[in-house]
Formats: structure tokens, C-alpha cells, sequence
């Protein structure tokens, strides 16, 4: 088997092969299914319609039911949101879905929810960190893939960080962006700190980013290393691959990755 094909099997065993919940922004909340909600200060309203009374109003992370999908839709952060029929405690209801969090993630004092907003033709991650004091602090990226997971870890020996989130992107055809983002948390403040590009096609090329954090295997105490291998494949006949790769140590330094790299391949 050659070096490429090798590489695209593990990398599809490594996206596959793990229990991870993937979202994306063309699937809806599932009805009996329990969420939270993203937005703050949200209105419960007794009909699907900005107009209706309001029944009670929800505070970011409140426990949700969903019961149905209505056929209403408002126009929120650049989408076409529907409004849902929602269990809140022993009431029924509606909300906005764009205030809806897709999922939720929780370490220590620190919660975290998610959803998305499109501007123009492109989509953008929206995660909100709620720390102790119950201060909200909202971070935006733009998505490069429209399919993702969220995950949650402690710093990884990384210091001056408390929490380090990744939006993983689901590769799910050749050509398709399967990198990432990561997000910092440090101090009740949450940064976009870097991202990375793992793209290949298959008998073409391949290029694959990865940051390895102090905790990690081979990784430097009090350094991030940044890796890079990026390769041709010429010839199946004679197994004919180019490789290129680079390796550098970088640091977390004032709230930001430096030196800053040019990634570009």
C-alpha cells in the first residue's frame, strides 16, 4: 500500500472510529430530545410569533424539551430560524431554534454552548463561555467545513490556559477540509488561538497540520509544536511520493500563539 493511501485509511479510521457527536447546519433539534439554550434573556412565548406574549423569559443554559418543529420561521443571524414547541419545567411553549444551543460542554465552573450564524454565503461557528460569575464571553470563527464536532479538554500542560476548545471538521469526501480550530479559554476570557488544515485527494496530494500540546507524546514542556507534512504522490507504477515536512516550537504568550506562521502550503 502506498504512503498515501495509508495516510487517507488512518485518517479515516481516526474520523470514524471515535463515539463523537457531529453537527452540522442543515440538521434540526429532535423532538422528545432535551437541549439547553444558547441565547440569554430568551423569550418563551405562548404562540410562534415575535408578537405573542411572552410566558416567561430564559436565562443562557436552561433545560429545554423539544416537542415540535413550527412551520414559523424568523430571519436571525443571517438564517431562516424555525420556532420550536418547547417543554420548559411544567410549561409548553415556544422558542427561536438560532437560541437553541446544539450541544453543551462542561468542565469545572466553566460551561460552554454553540450554535452557528451565516453571513453572506458563509457559516461561522458561535460558542459562549459561562464562567463562575456567570459572565457570558462570546467568540465567532468562520467554518471552512459545514459538519463538526465540538471537543472539550483541560490545557494540555499548556500554561497560562485553563481550558482548550477544538472544532473538529468532519472530512466527508476527498478534497474536504478536515482540520480545525482551536479556541483558548484563559483567565474567564476565551480566544480563537489557531488553525489547522488536514485536506487531501485521494492518488493526488495530501496536507496535514497538527499543533502538539506539552502533555501530548513528544510534546516539548512549555511549548506548542507546530507540524506540517504536505506530499505529491507522482507515480503508483514506481511508488514515486514527495514529502515535505516542518516542525516548530512555538509559545502562548499575552493571550496568543507566537511567532505567528505563514501555513500557507
Amino acid at each position: 500500500m502506498n504512503k498515501l493511501a495509508l495516510f487517507i485509511l488512518l485518517f479515516s479510521c481516526l474520523s470514524y472510529g471515535q463515539d463523537i457527536a457531529y453537527y452540522n447546519t442543515y440538521s434540526d433539534f429532535e423532538s422528545g430530545k432535551n437541549y439547553v439554550m444558547f441565547g440569554d434573556h430568551v423569550a418563551f412565548r405562548a404562540k410562534p410569533d415575535t408578537t405573542s406574549k411572552a410566558i416567561d423569559v430564559l436565562p443562557i443554559g436552561s433545560e429545554i424539551q423539544i416537542l415540535e418543529k413550527a412551520t414559523q420561521t424568523v430571519l436571525y443571524n443571517g438564517i431562516a430560524s424555525h420556532y420550536y414547541k418547547v417543554k420548559y419545567k411544567d410549561q409548553e411553549g415556544y422558542v427561536l431554534g438560532a437560541l437553541i444551543s446544539l450541544g453543551q460542554k462542561e468542565k469545572g465552573t466553566s460551561k460552554y454552548f454553540y450554535t452557528y450564524s451565516k453571513k453572506d454565503d458563509s457559516y461561522y461557528i458561535v460558542i459562549r463561555h459561562l464562567n463562575e460569575a456567570l459572565e457570558i464571553n462570546e467568540v465567532t470563527s468562520e467554518l471552512e467545513t459545514l459538519t463538526f464536532s465540538v471537543e472539550l479538554y483541560d490545557n494540555k500542560g499548556l500554561e497560562d490556559v485553563d481550558q482548550i476548545i477544538y472544532i473538529n471538521y468532519l472530512a466527508e469526501a476527498c478534497g474536504v477540509e478536515g482540520g480545525g480550530i482551536y479556541f483558548f479559554e484563559a483567565h474567564g476570557t476565551m480566544t480563537k488561538a489557531f488553525s489547522i488544515s488536514q485536506i487531501s485527494d485521494a492518488g493526488v496530494y495530501w496536507f496535514h497540520e497538527e499543533l502538539v500540546f506539552p502533555n501530548d507524546t513528544d510534546g516539548v514542556e512549555g511549548k506548542l509544536v507546530y507540524k506540517k507534512e504536505y506530499g505529491t504522490y507522482h507515480d503508483e507504477a514506481t511508488n514515486w511520493v514527495e514529502v515535505n515536512t516542518v516542525s516548530r516550537e512555538l509559545q502562548w504568550i499575552d493571550g496568543e500563539i507566537v511567532p505567528k506562521l505563514n501555513t500557507e502550503n
